[in-house]
């Protein structure tokens, strides 16, 4: 019973460290609906990996469906931001944009997701809805429903708050490295370390898997290994009481708050690094794997 414990926690291990590939998928629906023109709703079935997030499910869908078809643009600090579906584009002197809504699938309760579609992750039987829409003072509420993660921002796009940003080796023992930085009023982490990069000794990579969004691969030259089993861990001491937690999203999601101490730390994966999220959206999910097999 032991050695198939390890076994697979040794599998979860590597998914931590390989984006993409992970098998297990959800059904959810797809409407689209447009609430301009009342031409008839279209729904899809799609797939959408554990974990995953929205994006990757449309990627899918468009590439098996002949049908549906969508095109967005990648935003600096908030990330996916949708442009078009099928077809029809968001016209900024119309106030025209396309809304995503969810009609979850455990109690039919329609939300309006705090995130768009980069960061949204779906549930099974989930019944996403993109809405074509015009743009009113309701859609840019603190409940935010855009397909946009900063749509939020109306009026805000301006403004910056400050976070600290800590690299830390905890296998090497090097000094580490303090860095200040701002981030976009719900901004998501990755724009503020882009801007970090631009004018500062700091540096990092990573790779877009299709599922989960970014995942990252180095930070200062000092990449993850899988034979080595070592990876970035994000860690968020947060502003307000100093409290330190490890969040359930990663850097393509995670929405830093005024005066967060995001922490980068070196380390190696254990049975508890599948407890956080480390910098990969999808790493709640590898418990799963390490209990279940």
């Amino acid at each position: 019973m032991m050695s198939m414990i390890m076994a697979s926690f040794l599998s979860a291990a590597l998914l931590l460290l390989v984006p993409g590939i992970l098998t297990e998928k959800s059904s959810i629906e797809l409407v689209v609906v447009n609430s301009i023109s009342n031409t008839p709703n279209k729904t899809y079935s799609t797939d959408v990996a554990f974990r995953g997030v929205l994006i990757g499910a449309m990627r899918r869908l468009q590439e098996t469906s002949a049908g549906f078809n969508f095109t967005y643009t990648e935003d600096f600090n908030y990330g996916p931001f949708l442009v078009s579906v099928n077809g029809v584009a968001g016209n900024n002197t119309e106030n025209t944009y396309w809304e995503l809504l969810v009609q979850t699938g455990g109690n039919g309760t329609t939300i309006s997701p705090d995130v768009g579609i980069g960061c949204y992750i779906p549930e099974p039987n989930d019944r996403i809805i993109l809405r074509f829409t015009v743009f009113t003072s309701g859609s840019h509420s603190g409940s935010g429903n855009s397909s946009n993660p900063g749509n939020l921002t109306a009026g805000k796009t301006a403004r910056l708050d400050s976070i600290e940003l800590v690299v830390v080796n905890s296998i090497s023992n090097t000094p580490n490295k303090t860095y200040s930085t701002d981030v976009a009023f719900r901004g998501v982490l990755i724009g503020a370390m882009r801007r970090l990069q631009t004018n500062s000794g700091f540096n990092f990579t990573y790779t877009e898997d299709p599922n989960y969004g970014p995942f990252l691969v180095s930070v200062n030259g000092v990449a993850g290994n899988i034979t080595k089993k070592t990876y970035w861990e994000l860690l968020v001491q947060t502003g307000g009481n100093g409290t330190t937690i490890r969040p359930d999203v990663g850097i393509g999601c995670y929405i830093p708050k005024q005066n967060d101490h995001i922490i980068l730390n070196f380390t190696m994966f254990t049975t508890n690094s599948a407890s956080g999220s480390g910098t990969n959206p999808g790493v709640l999910l590898f418990l799963v794997f390490v209990f279940v097999f």
